[in-house]
């Protein structure tokens, strides 16, 4: 395995260790982006950003409006449900991120 896949590799066991209590934010770099994901053990926000670009990871499959409380770095924070993703989507926004695309429907930029 290379170095590069290794590290991919451990960024996604650690965000399988967030838990919404005490483990609440991981970060790593991809390229130029700065990518977070905060949140867990079911719901997630990812944020990416770089010199000057900040991206967020948007769902596609909710459109109800309101609110989900996730706690992230800490802080608890009522985010708009739009930002709340599931693990599965979390994987899509790292490949999107990692191939340094930003699908609209994916991602508010």
């Amino acid at each position: 395995m290379e170095s590069g896949a290794a590290d991919a590799a451990e960024f996604v066991r650690r965000i399988d260790l967030l838990d919404g209590l005490t483990c609440t934010l991981v970060a790593r770099q991809f390229g130029v982006w700065e990518v977070m994901v905060g949140g867990g053990p079911d719901c997630f926000v990812v944020t990416a950003t770089s010199a000057d670009r900040v991206a967020n990871a948007v769902t596609g499959g909710r459109s109800e409006a309101g609110t989900v409380d996730l706690t992230v770095g800490g802080q608890a924070v009522d985010y708009p449900v739009q930002y709340v993703l599931t693990r599965d989507e979390v994987a899509h926004a790292l490949a999107d991120v990692a191939a340094g695309t930003f699908p609209a429907g994916r991602w508010e930029t």
